[in-house]
């Protein structure tokens, strides 16, 4: 029982769940703890800094913040800036050195106050307030950049650290492409400032596509989804913060339906002990709080992540719908026509009332799942007919979370051969970790309860 006011538990819930802002904490950033210590290694390196890219919704940013506090001095916090459609080089390195200077330092407050300096006309001090814009405008080059980087570098602390986020969503590949120049200069000036990127892409190269040579100045780091005992470990680590335990194979469910992305287990969980605080009743979290949390995590979920899922399946046949859920069966990221409809039989026959649908009109839904107007789910794999993938990778998740609250339990995961083994990266499954060890069951026990059954099928708007 969490005996607890509802501000003290949503306060401590806070702090140990976070589906909404990144994490900047090593105790709750689970299943990361390789790529911290990769990191760490690359930054000591004179002139490196980092690029981590991947899929959207993996825990790039967390990882990036965490990282950037723990490289950070202490005379100061990490400065973080954003790729958006409106920003530009300049103006994202004029944010950088305005956030830089005009941040509260936590040493040494009275003589940093007077600390600045004076460049291209513009006095730049922590004691006053400086425009953005006029930064902007007096940025002609990318040698401004880096001697202006140069000044900030020296006023705002021992081991300054910058996270570019978002770096794919600046619109202008030029304005991208000048950050591997900058990087390159900033070395060749051996100024103090580190650097960490952030972006969604197949590789750094194609977010940053700069010429070969610039990357001497990265440590390029690809992050895959989030292996099975990180995702695991989010939910006993939250659950322990209020003494509760978690039955191990309603966890395996969650580590399954959440595909690896961090997002969809930490609100997941976030939803179960709300309603284990509810009922006053639990000393651990169990298949009701599962199935009540994960209904409200769909309900809460981002509605352009929705989106897609809705133009698939609203007003269309109810095939529409078995096929997309097909689509989020087993974990290989790339799936043949063969293997897909035979994920869509299986469904097809668990779903009362359901004609099995022909190979071929099947895979008329599949082509037509690849178009906008259907919610552009799928692309075609390149080079392999028949092939496909998804388009937006974390959409998997709230896909296999739909499928769930209405009673079909997706379950493709290969079992391994001994419950310690644990495989490399693997390009084919995105992610790091073991299979699901042999002997746990990740289906509900049926209930004997008829509310709990009615409730457990029921559909979800």
């Amino acid at each position: 029982m969490i005996d607890l006011s509802e501000d003290q538990f949503g306060a401590r819930l806070a702090g140990v769940l976070s589906p909404s802002r990144p994490i900047r904490t090593p105790e709750h950033l689970r299943g990361r703890e390789r790529d911290l210590v990769t990191i760490k290694r690359a930054l000591y390196a004179t002139g490196r800094h980092i690029f981590i890219y991947g899929d959207r919704g993996v825990g790039k940013s967390s990882l990036a913040a965490t990282a950037a506090y723990q490289y950070q001095s202490s005379d100061a916090e990490p400065i973080f800036i954003a790729g958006s459609l409106d920003e530009t080089f300049n103006s994202l390195i004029a944010n950088l050195v305005s956030q830089a200077i005009g941040r509260p330092r936590t040493e040494s407050r009275k003589a940093r106050r007077s600390a600045g300096f004076s460049w291209h006309g513009l006095r730049l001090a922590t004691d006053m307030e400086i425009s953005p814009l006029a930064i902007d405008q007096q940025i002609k080059s990318i040698g401004d950049a880096a001697e202006l980087l140069k000044h900030v570098a020296e006023v705002h602390s021992e081991k300054p650290v910058v996270v570019v986020d978002e770096f794919d969503a600046i619109p202008d590949a030029q304005d991208r492409n000048k950050f591997a120049a900058l990087l390159k200069q900033l070395g060749d000036q051996s100024v103090n400032i580190k650097f960490i990127f952030t972006g969604v892409g197949a590789s750094a190269e194609e977010l940053i596509g700069a010429h070969a040579s610039a990357f001497r100045q990265l440590e390029t780091l690809e992050l895959l989804r989030l292996g099975w005992e990180g995702r695991r470990q989010i939910v006993e680590y939250a659950a322990g913060a209020f003494n509760l335990s978690v039955d191990s194979n309603v966890n395996w469910r969650i580590a399954i339906v959440s595909d690896g992305f961090p997002y969809y287990v930490h609100l997941i969980a976030e939803k179960m002990l709300w309603e284990a605080y509810v009922s006053r009743e639990a000393d651990g979290l169990g298949w009701d709080h599962y199935h009540d949390g994960l209904r409200a995590a769909i309900e809460s979920i981002n509605v352009e992540l929705r989106r897609p899922y809705d133009k698939a399946v609203s007003h269309r046949a109810p095939e529409f719908e078995d096929a997309v859920w097909s689509t989020a069966d087993g974990e290989d990221l790339f799936r043949s026509l063969s293997d897909l409809y035979g994920s869509y039989s299986v469904i097809a026959q668990k779903r009362a009332g359901r004609r099995v649908l022909e190979r071929k009109d099947y895979a008329e839904i599949l082509r037509k799942l690849k178009n906008a107007s259907y919610g552009h789910i799928l692309d075609p794999l390149e080079g392999r007919h028949g092939w496909y993938t998804y388009h937006e990778k974390m959409l998997r998740g709230y896909v296999r979370m739909q499928a769930e609250v209405n009673g079909v339990e997706l379950t493709g995961e290969k079992a391994a051969p001994r419950q310690t083994t644990h495989v490399p990266n693997n390009a084919r499954t995105g992610f790091r970790g073991s299979s699901i060890p042999r002997g746990v069951r990740i289906d509900e026990p049926l209930s004997d309860d008829p509310e709990r059954r009615e409730k457990r099928n029921g559909d979800v708007e």
